[in-house]
């Protein structure tokens, strides 16, 4: 099923339904994941959920910019200091800072799709793995070419 969006909480709200369908793994690609809202207390505790109930489930993260990360999500930071063997953050390399799409992906199958960072329209895509395969597989291109920037939790 796919059902477009073309406003912020549109958009939040196909991140919080592709974050509720995942059992297994969820991908995701932002600039520096501020539109995304990941902090937001209800939004951090489907995340924290997710991880909490089985300790096979993975987190993958590929970000332009990682510093707002750092300074502005105290949620997310604990989030990885108490799940950090399950979740993995990288940073895009300057070549690829261009990429101007983001999405949040689950199990092959479901996703958030933004078209572009400065538009808030794109789609929710569910239980459609021909739908998703594309954006799994960019994203499986993308992490290849990324670093691994996880961000230290000393001190939190």
């Amino acid at each position: 099923m796919i059902e477009p969006f073309d406003s912020e909480a549109g958009y939040r709200a196909a991140i919080d339904a592709t974050i509720q369908a995942a059992c297994r793994e969820l991908r995701l690609f932002d600039g520096d994941l501020e539109r995304m809202a990941l902090d937001d207390a209800s939004r951090n505790a489907m995340l924290l959920h997710f991880l909490a109930d089985d300790a096979n489930r993975r987190m993958h993260i590929i970000v332009h910019d990682p510093a707002p990360l750092r300074t502005r999500h105290p949620r997310l930071l604990n989030l990885i200091r108490l799940h950090g063997h399950q979740i993995e953050i990288r940073q895009t390399p300057d070549h690829l800072r261009h990429l101007a799409d983001r999405f949040v992906l689950a199990d092959a199958s479901h996703g958030a799709i933004r078209f572009h960072a400065d538009h808030a329209r794109g789609k929710q895509v569910s239980a459609d793995t021909k739908e998703i395969h594309p954006y799994w597989q960019r994203f499986d291109d993308l992490w290849l070419e990324c670093q691994v920037c996880t961000p230290s939790t000393a001190g939190i």
